[in-house]
């Protein structure tokens, strides 16, 4: 049984109501009693301490449902895992036993309402506290110069009002069994303990569905918390605020207000495992106080425009970075002064299906910033239309300088056989959205005959199009779209846009090096033709527009002599001495005359054949019915 002890200013709790070994058959639930303090029916409503660990952040606790001189039935979701024989446990000392233990002078009791009078209280020894649906008010009357400690919490000690269903470490949300504690300071005070460093065998402070109100009298009560400090689902009101050092402390779905000052304000000694998450600041002098090199996340948190600064970063190093992700978005201004690193990001999150609605797997998202930092570490690959979080930073401020805006941000969503998506957005507010890929019927390759097109070489940094054999605008329009796809290539824009045949390069350059390209190409870069290179189509760079088409004769006489000559002229452009059936030629003229002749048929002159594109010719070449052969 604990130790209830008081003072004219303080009540003490020393020691544990019930502490034992557990057995052996343990599950989540039901914890077997092997030795030391035996449990009873009426422990039921009490909580139950699990200590599995020289650790106190990892301690669990669970409120008993039901309890015999055996066992122990414990709700909440149970444990995290079924406790080995061995382990050590504590039951909790409630309010009505500090009741019981004092006078009516000393603590005074109306229904589930309690008021310490003049006093706080102190645990010590392994003490664990814990209650719920209760009221309790109290009064430290200590004073002393400077900062004194009040409601002191040795180490190895657990203070809990309220219930969290599913326990710690599991980003649980949800309480019942809320209490409302009223702390009242007359001095300045440093609340629980003095320490000023994480500490792993540090008290453990559960607030789960609590008001918790301060009265300060004009002084300034604040926490220090080197053990796991949990606040969740609570209402935070009064000028009270506390810098917690633990990584399993955590600071979600509560509201914050009436702070009076900067230097109180609530602050980070340590990166918490859980971000601070929907917590809701207002009505105050500061939300946060930046401290040292201590980092931390906040998502989803709220800071209303009735604060006066968001940030008291006085007191910063250089080494410090706040990030905050779905938050409250605010300015440089809304920051003390220069000291620290923070960061804005909003998340983006994607499902990614076919134009059905199908999840797609492998499809790849990457989100860059105006500089072209990849967000979110990186680009995401989509398993069955899901898509991992992306966080796209917008706003950047390193120490000692001022605020970079790094919107708008270049998204781009591609999967080989799809038409790729790519557009910019400011992202000002989080995005999630099912997107739907149409199939691209663009496409003449599937992804692995794309990928063995040989003879094409793209160059994304110089922006240039090599190819050295023999090519199409469709072969390299499917060669462009596989690149495009992958990873290495995400950071750049789909920049080549073919519509038909002729292919708009927008600056890119263009080599064709021994090999005939076949297509039209628009580029404000330049073509070059090396080794006699050749573009079949319209070919327009930065120099000059040049044009040349294909010339195909079809149905002649093998053997037949073939001449094309500038229309009008006896300029000759391409020939053959003796053809087979068909005869090609590239051309670089808009018109031409054409003449075949051929032993035993007719001669025949074909003038102003139209070439300004490809043009193909059936030749009926008739009997020379006057033709001998001596």
């Amino acid at each position: 049984m604990a130790t209830i002890t008081s003072t004219s200013t303080r009540i003490t709790i020393s020691g544990t109501y019930k502490a034992f070994t557990g057995g052996s058959g343990n599950t989540t639930t039901v914890i077997q009693f092997s030795s030391g303090d035996a449990p009873a029916t009426g422990d039921a409503g009490r909580f139950l301490l699990w200590q599995n660990t020289a650790n106190t952040g990892a301690w669990e606790v669970r409120f008993i449902e039901s309890a015999t001189s055996t066992t122990v039935t414990v709700t909440d979701g149970g444990f995290s895992s079924a406790p080995g024989a061995g382990e050590d446990f504590v039951i909790s000392t409630s309010l009505d036993d500090i009741n019981s233990a004092t006078a009516n002078s000393v603590m005074r009791a109306q229904g589930r309402s309690y008021q310490m009078r003049d006093r706080d209280f102190e645990l010590t020894s392994g003490a664990f506290l814990a209650d719920v649906n209760a009221s309790l008010s109290t009064e430290s009357t200590e004073t002393g110069s400077g900062f004194i400690t009040t409601y002191p919490v040795a180490d190895g000690c657990v203070l809990q009002f309220g219930r969290l269903v599913g326990g710690e470490a599991n980003d649980s949300t949800e309480t019942i069994g809320g209490c409302q504690i009223i702390f009242e300071v007359a001095n300045n005070t440093l609340m629980f303990t003095s320490q000023n460093a994480e500490n792993t065998a540090g008290p453990v402070l559960n607030f789960y569905g609590c008001l918790i109100e301060s009265i300060a009298n004009s002084f300034s009560p604040f926490i220090r918390s080197p053990g796991a400090m949990r606040i969740i689902g609570c209402v935070a009101d009064g000028p009270m605020g506390g810098r917690l050092y633990n990584s399993a402390s955590e600071l979600v779905d509560t509201r914050f207000s009436g702070n009076t000052s900067g230097g109180i304000a609530w602050s980070l000694g340590g990166s918490f495992t859980r971000p601070i998450s929907n917590a809701f600041f207002f009505q105050g002098n500061t939300a946060v106080k930046a401290f040292g090199d201590f980092s931390g996340t906040f998502s989803d948190t709220t800071f209303a425009s009735s604060l006066t600064n968001i940030i008291d970063a006085g007191s910063a190093s250089s080494g410090l970075l706040f990030s905050f992700i779905d938050c409250t978005t605010f300015a440089d201004g809304d920051i003390s002064n220069s000291n620290g690193q923070y960061e804005q990001l909003k998340s983006i999150n994607y499902t990614v299906t076919d134009a059905s609605g199908t999840g797609l797997s492998g499809v790849k998202v990457a989100v860059y910033d105006t500089v072209g930092d990849v967000q979110g570490g990186g680009v995401q690959t989509s398993s069955s239309g899901a898509v991992s979080q992306i966080n796209a930073r917008f706003f950047r401020k390193n120490h000692g300088a001022a605020a970079v805006s790094k919107a708008p941000f270049d998204i781009r969503i591609r999967k080989y056989g799809y038409t790729y998506l790519g557009f910019q957005s400011s992202v000002a507010e989080p995005i999630k959205q099912e997107v739907r890929l149409a199939v691209n019927s663009r496409l003449a390759s599937t992804e692995a005959q794309a990928a063995a097109i040989s003879g094409i070489a793209l160059n994304f940094s110089t922006e240039t199009v090599t190819i050295t054999s023999n090519q199409t605008s469709q072969s390299l329009y499917d060669y462009y779209q596989y690149q495009l796809y992958q990873t290495s290539n995400m950071a750049y824009g789909e920049d080549l846009i073919l519509s038909g045949t002729a292919f708009d390069l927008s600056d890119w350059d263009i080599v064709v090096d021994g090999a005939t390209y076949t297509g039209d190409i628009t580029t404000t870069g330049t073509i070059t033709l090396s080794n006699g290179g050749l573009i079949v189509g319209t070919a327009t760079d930065s120099v000059g527009t040049t044009s040349v088409s294909t010339l195909t004769l079809t149905g002649l006489q093998s053997n037949s002599e073939v001449r094309v000559f500038n229309a009008g002229t006896t300029t000759e452009l391409a020939g053959v001495e003796n053809s087979g059936t068909t005869f090609a030629a590239n051309i670089s003229a808009s018109s031409v005359d054409i003449v075949v002749h051929s032993l035993g048929y007719e001669y025949q002159k074909i003038e102003g054949a139209d070439t300004s594109s490809n043009l193909t010719l059936p030749i009926q070449q008739r009997v020379d019915r006057n033709y001998r052969n001596p």
